[in-house]
């Protein structure tokens, strides 16, 4: 795949801009590992059919089963929501939204991760989801998601999708396997999830994979123009780091202050297959054409 698909669950911190610079790095593998899937950019872009995906939210694993298994059921449940929302006002939403918060459906996780402000999937400290209604934005219409959760049933079938945390969801792995990890960033945990990322125990579970000779590729911190956030992921760790071209800070175009370049850093524990060396940035394009090799 040379292009990624239009998303079907709206997540923060989406590799979908950068899916296809992520995969020209992918080396050689017999399985499919992703257990931080989110948004689930990069699973069209595995090389094999058999993938296995985790997340700790069982109403997202859920949906992804659902997009797999059933789905014409998921874009007949949209639909069904969305037509009411548009008939009978903002009521429904807010209707929906209890509805989810008492049964963890995931067609209601589907719409209102489509309708709600931004498209942010937001909990409270009771785990509730409590995101308010885009009032000046209909949501995604179905005929068109319909085509999207079509396209993604058909890119995921032969994934397995399990809701597990990142550690028994990686007790399987094995030296023939290759894993894409992509966790909650320092500075957005907790944001919709309650509870703490142990950085130590995830820096452990990195050596393992390492001594049992797994690949694994990690996007992890990056920059925003001079701002650098970087959590300190232990040298010994890592073979390569690349740094990709993201986009321009939205915070600074919204302040309409200087736009900021945003890069992120991705960290390979193996040699990258198509040579990528050292090498220096002349211009913001050259990011935006290719990764760009910071340490070997």
């Amino acid at each position: 795949m040379s292009k990624a698909l239009p998303p079907v669950i709206k997540w923060s911190g989406s590799k979908r801009s950068v899916a296809a610079q992520l995969a020209s790095l992918f080396p050689e593998y017999e399985r499919y590992y992703e257990p931080f899937v989110g948004g689930g950019a990069m699973l069209p872009f595995r090389k094999v059919r058999q993938g296995y995906a985790s997340d700790i939210m069982p109403e997202l694993i859920q949906l992804w089963a659902v997009i797999r298994d059933e789905p014409q059921s998921a874009i007949e449940g949209y639909s069904m929501r969305w037509h009411a929302r548009q008939r009978d006002g903002h009521r429904v939403y807010y209707e929906i939204r209890d509805h989810f918060n008492l049964t963890r459906d995931p067609i209601d996780f589907l719409f209102l991760s489509r309708t709600c402000v931004n498209g942010l999937i937001r909990f409270n400290k009771d785990g509730n989801f409590n995101n308010s209604l885009h009032h000046t934005r209909p949501g995604v219409a179905p005929e068109t998601l319909g085509q999207v959760i079509t396209m993604w049933s058909q890119a995921i079938q032969g994934v397995e999708f399990t809701n597990a945390d990142y550690a028994s969801a990686l007790l399987n792995v094995t030296e023939r396997d290759f894993v894409f990890l992509d966790p909650p960033y320092e500075s957005t945990r907790g944001r919709y999830l309650q509870g703490s990322f142990l950085f130590d125990r995830f820096y452990s579970e990195l050596d393992r994979l390492n001594r049992i000779g797994a690949k694994w590729m990690l996007t992890y911190d990056g920059q925003a123009g001079e701002r650098r956030y970087d959590v300190g992921l232990p040298r010994e760790i890592y073979k390569t780091k690349v740094d990709i071209y993201t986009g321009n800070s939205p915070f600074t175009r919204m302040m309409k202050q200087d736009i900021d370049m945003v890069t992120e850093s991705v960290y390979l524990n193996y040699e990258p297959p198509n040579g990528l060396s050292c090498c220096s940035v002349q211009s913001a394009l050259d990011f935006r054409e290719m990764p760009v090799c910071l340490e070997v």
